[in-house]
């Protein structure tokens, strides 16, 4: 699933994986499931990857999983159409640059 954000929505996004990584001690980019959703082409492929990453949380909650993916693909969905719709990528590059100013 290549994609070529935006600088604006790059530093969005590196802003979170920082944030992330100083408050859970993690770093995402060097966890494994990193290099499997890398080499995703779609976003069912994304929702695999997650699926099978949910295996221990599956087994343990039983039916509540299906709610629980149906809601990861919600935003696997989501987060692939903000990062491919060029309205979109422009309007969040406005919003950084005018929160610069605040």
């Amino acid at each position: 699933m290549s994609v070529n954000p935006s600088p604006e929505l790059k530093s969005l996004f590196q802003a979170a994986l920082d944030e992330f990584e100083k408050k859970s001690g993690i770093n995402l980019v060097q966890h494994q499931i990193f290099g499997k959703l890398m080499t995703c082409e779609s976003v069912v492929s994304v929702v695999d990857v997650l699926h099978e990453q949910t295996k221990a949380f599956r087994d343990s909650r039983g039916d509540d999983h299906g709610k629980f993916m149906k809601w990861i693909k919600r935003i696997v969905d989501i987060l692939h159409t903000l990062s491919t719709n060029d309205v979109l990528v422009e309007g969040v590059g406005l919003v950084c640059t005018s929160s610069l100013f605040w």
